[in-house]
């Protein structure tokens, strides 16, 4: 599967919860303008710099990481085209992690100013937007879970299912373009420790793993030992004000 999204990635992405009109598709398209393109891992944003802009992703795979003092880092959250990186620390002056690029990745960065526009102008997408930050918020919740209460089996079967999920793949492969060590710093796991996890689902027959594609050769069996329930990925938009 292609890691980008044809069109405007940001308008399909709100597309799934909303038939929006005219005027709200030119305000989230406004945010797409001056695309700049990025190299695999590079930062976009810095930990603890000025929190002046956010990025729409337009193609490619972006993280969000914190950086311990002993050097530790943990990963928070994985984007994909048509997120918007930034959206939670939309009330802080300074970044709170690090935004990096996991592949090559075009992105579009926009001043804050951009979304009080569209706060003032557009209820509805103000509704929407609500909408996605809370999706990321009950992610971030359930890798906060995993990491804490999971073994190392059930934290990668979960991370598989919920990836595969996310990119709303209709076949059991996907190409997942993370190394060990990004997975491990998601899972909290050292990089051998995901190497032997890797194995242990292997030799279980429940997936196939080969320089980043995956296959899922039993995914009734990774939802069993994950305890995986895609409650926390479907969000509704029902209660979001109408055209």
């Amino acid at each position: 599967m292609s890691s980008s999204l044809p069109g405007s990635c940001i308008v399909h992405q709100f597309q799934k919860f909303a038939d929006l009109n005219e005027h709200e598709i030119s305000l989230l398209m406004a945010l797409e303008k001056d695309p700049r393109e990025f190299t695999a891992d590079q930062p976009m944003a810095i930990e603890g710099g000025k929190a002046e802009r956010f990025f729409t992703l337009q193609s490619g795979w972006a993280c969000a990481t914190r950086t311990l003092a002993d050097g530790q880092r943990q990963v928070l959250d994985i984007f994909l085209p048509g997120q918007i990186l930034g959206l939670r620390e939309i009330s802080f002056d300074r970044n709170l992690s690090e935004f990096r690029t996991l592949t090559e990745v075009k992105a579009c960065p926009f001043p804050r100013q951009c979304l009080t526009e569209i706060f003032d102008q557009a209820p509805r997408l103000t509704d929407l937007f609500f909408l996605i930050l809370a999706r990321e918020q009950s992610m971030l919740i359930e890798r906060v879970i995993n990491i804490g209460r999971r073994s190392a089996v059930e934290r990668l079967a979960h991370f598989i299912v919920e990836m595969k999920v996310r990119l709303n793949v209709d076949t059991d492969q996907f190409e997942l373009p993370m190394n060990q060590t990004v997975i491990g710093d998601t899972l909290s796991l050292s990089s051998v420790h995901v190497s032997r996890t890797f194995k242990v689902l292997r030799d279980e027959g429940l997936l196939e793993s080969h320089n980043g594609n995956i296959q899922i050769l039993d995914l009734e069996g990774l939802i069993e030992i994950s305890g995986f329930d895609r409650n926390y990925l479907d969000s509704h938009s029902n209660w979001a004000r109408q055209d």
